[in-house]
């Protein structure tokens, strides 16, 4: 599995050739071209000129690596909510289903209490997804540089230790690196989504934003096919388990190869294997910030071209495609909390029609 967001070529400030020899930061890409690049090196430089130039060259780095991980959804339509599965499940097991047109009943229980089973068309433009949720270590960056506290609990013991945060200079930050750098970031709240897929929009003039809750659901179906979980396959191949198949009447294990998904937290980015599109950890028991306030009747009213969501609320919409939920149950979750939830993640979108990289 070949995880792009570790890194790319020419992470040395002084390695000829990459950028202009007027930097003190520079960097290339296979795909992200020069002049984006020397974009992003002139607004960190502009926005943050008393910042270190190994503080610039870590956001330079995490704003190439933003665009390099995009992928391209192409627009189209799609039937945006529960669309139903059959009351006996052959399998024996709600991991694998396989859609019929005769299907009578609802998938979730959920559905009617979250308005979720009222399906409806919506039409899509096209757009991009990152292909992996953020990292805590993008998430680092961009907050040090803008001089905000590190985005994790500070915890004495078992117990986390209210109103006090872990000093960067600090043994407890040392290990907190060593634990989450190939982890993806918690959030406290909405806003520090918000902030920071419209912080990357600062830098590279792009238009990068939380993607809305139906963009989320149409990559999670592999653009609205009637997939239950996000996964290479449609199906929740759980680690160590099986199912029944009705046909040789006999139970079938995954092997560890087979396996696309685990019960707990899968907080390390890219283990299993991306959807069709590309995307990964969309099934990853890891709750999704998008940009949707929720409503429970919002199905009912919401227009067919690219639905925003109310425009008011208490909730915002969270999604999720792994554990006890599938590529359509809606997860309102009030804006604020009291503590970083690892549980409590997102990924970036570029709204915009055309990719953001065009290949030669």
């Amino acid at each position: 599995m070949k995880n792009k967001w570790l890194g790319f070529a020419c992470l040395l400030p002084l390695l000829s050739g990459c950028n202009d020899a007027n930097s003190s930061i520079s960097a290339s890409s296979d795909t992200v071209s020069k002049q984006q690049i020397d974009t992003i090196i002139t607004n960190i430089n502009k926005q943050y000129p008393d910042a270190s130039n190994e503080l610039k060259q870590n956001v330079l780095n995490t704003a190439v690596r933003a665009i390099e991980n995009l992928v391209f959804v192409k627009g189209g339509s799609f039937e945006m909510g529960d669309f139903g599965a059959p009351c006996e499940i052959p399998s024996g097991t709600i991991n694998r289903i396989d859609w019929s047109p005769d299907a009578q009943c609802l998938s979730s229980p959920s559905s009617k209490l979250r308005g979720a089973n009222h399906l409806h068309k919506v039409t899509l433009d096209s757009y991009s997804m990152s292909a992996y949720e953020t990292s805590f270590m993008d998430m680092e960056w961009m907050r040090q540089i803008n001089g905000l506290p590190v985005a994790d609990n500070k915890w004495d013991g078992y117990h986390i230790t209210e109103g006090e945060v872990i000093e960067r200079d600090s043994e407890d930050y040392e290990n907190l690196l060593t634990r989450r750098k190939n982890q993806i970031a918690g959030t406290k709240n909405w806003q520090q989504a918000k902030d920071y897929c419209q912080w990357l929009g600062n830098l590279t003039v792009l238009p990068f934003d939380l993607p809305t809750e139906a963009q989320w659901e149409y990559t999670a179906r592999n653009r609205g096919e009637k997939r239950y979980y996000a996964t290479n396959n449609g199906y929740r191949q759980l680690l160590g388990s099986g199912y029944y198949n009705p046909s040789t009447g006999y139970r079938v294990d995954y092997t560890d190869e087979e396996a696309n998904s685990d019960t707990g937290l899968e907080t390390y980015i890219g283990r299993w294997p991306a959807n069709p599109l590309g995307i990964y950890g969309m099934s990853n028991n890891i709750s999704e910030w998008t940009n949707d306030w929720y409503s429970p009747t919002y199905y009912q009213e919401s227009p067919e071209l690219n639905p925003q969501g109310p425009k008011t609320g208490e909730e915002k919409v969270m999604r999720d495609a792994g554990g006890a939920t599938m590529t359509f149950v809606r997860i309102p979750n009030k804006t604020q909390e009291d503590r970083y939830y690892s549980s409590n993640s997102f990924r970036c979108s570029l709204q915009q029609k055309t990719p953001a990289i065009v290949l030669n």
